[in-house]
């Protein structure tokens, strides 16, 4: 039985870093591995977080040292003022937090990992390593990226990614330098976005850079299916999931409802703009995953509740992607490979709830694609984990 480790984005309060990361776990363990996600400790997503001095984010190399004082006499005025728990989970609520703790306690994990230095001075021993899916590296990200190459691992250790992504058009020369430097010792690489893969075969020479889908493609329809919480209330509705909190989404979605004179449904949205909606503020993935499911129509500025929306078979769901929004092309590679760009809504929202309900995504197309993106998927993986 082959001992894996997964690197990736977890123990986070959302919805899809937590179901991406639980859905590579489950279908390695579903495959007879033993297998654990590595418990290295981020900032704003763990309490303990010990900031390194060696390895920084980029976004900290970027600033001198008077910024970097800077930003670090900011962060500890703001536990002061709001708390250590709650400088790191601001804008969530205590019942969804609980249900992320719950959902997230079905994942074994490594000893934890303080900090960078941690894993360093004392790396975790696999069979295989593998990075993980999500925006790992994105040079924007507020943690320091390198160890999300595997640079702790042994020289000849198996390293892989899975559905990896960068999640920005374009690196810098010093990124494309690093990569050049972090990227040679996998033994396979696979990415998300197609746009990834273009930028990583015109920088790795003589690496080929496999696509693959997401995650949570990996695992069954059904299984997403079972998992999902009904809603108790079943009046027919419209789900908003705004994870960029866009009120002129928000807007769009309150004039849906009034034409259509169905309930709106909001998760994880301030109440800024003035209309009748209901809002959720305790949902769960499993919750979040229901209300997928059971909606009339889903409207999303996110990736993943775009692909949820494909998954879980939802009646109805358009995605939008915000003029100032750098990593939308997620979201038009999805649904291009789905054969959707139609269910993608125009940057002025002017489409009235007419124009919307006469579009009905094709279950069919959707189910044979689905086949072959899951097939093409698992291939990629099977040779390393079994």
């Amino acid at each position: 039985m082959k001992k894996i480790g997964i690197i990736t984005i977890h123990n986070s309060p959302n919805y899809g870093a937590s179901l991406q990361a639980f859905a590579l776990y489950e279908y390695i363990r579903q495959q007879g591995a033993e297998v654990e996600i590595i418990d290295l400790h981020r900032p704003n997503a763990h309490v303990d977080y010990i900031q390194s001095k060696k390895y920084l984010p980029y976004r900290l190399q970027k600033k001198s040292g008077a910024n970097q004082l800077k930003i670090m006499v900011k962060k500890l005025l703001y536990t002061i003022v709001y708390g250590k728990k709650k400088a790191f989970t601001m804008g969530y609520y205590d019942d969804a937090l609980m249900k992320f703790k719950v959902f997230n306690s079905a994942i074994k994990m490594s000893k934890p990992y303080k900090s960078v230095d941690a894993i360093y001075a004392d790396p975790p021993v696999y069979d295989v390593y593998i990075t993980g899916s999500d925006q790992l590296w994105n040079p924007t990200q507020r943690f320091c990226l390198e160890p999300f190459f595997l640079t702790f691992a042994p020289n000849d250790a198996v390293k892989i990614s899975y559905a990896s992504s960068i999640g920005i058009s374009s690196l810098t020369n010093r990124e494309k330098n690093d990569f050049k430097r972090w990227l040679p010792s996998y033994n396979a690489i696979s990415v998300r976005e197609k746009q990834a893969q273009k930028m990583l075969n015109e920088i790795l020479i003589g690496k080929n850079v496999f696509q693959v889908s997401d995650p949570t493609f990996l695992l069954d329809r059904d299984f997403w299916k079972k998992m999902a919480i009904v809603p108790a209330n079943r009046e027919p509705y419209i789900l908003l999931f705004p994870l960029m909190h866009d009120v002129y989404l928000l807007k769009f979605a309150i004039r849906m409802a009034h034409e259509s004179g169905k309930k709106l449904v909001v998760v994880d949205q301030k109440k800024n703009v003035e209309g009748s909606y209901v809002l959720i503020k305790d949902a769960g993935p499993c919750e979040w995953l229901g209300l997928i499911a059971n909606a009339d129509l889903v409207l999303t500025d996110s990736f993943h509740g775009t692909v949820f929306s494909i998954l879980l078979s939802s009646h109805n769901f358009y995605s939008y992607i915000a003029p100032t929004n750098k990593r939308g092309a997620r979201i038009t590679d999805l649904l291009d490979t789905f054969e959707l760009s139609d269910h993608l809504l125009s940057s002025s929202l002017e489409e009235s709830y007419q124009q919307l309900s006469s579009n009905i995504p094709s279950k069919e197309i959707i189910s044979k694609i689905f086949q072959c993106e899951q097939e093409k998927s698992r291939l990629f993986l099977d040779k390393y984990i079994q």
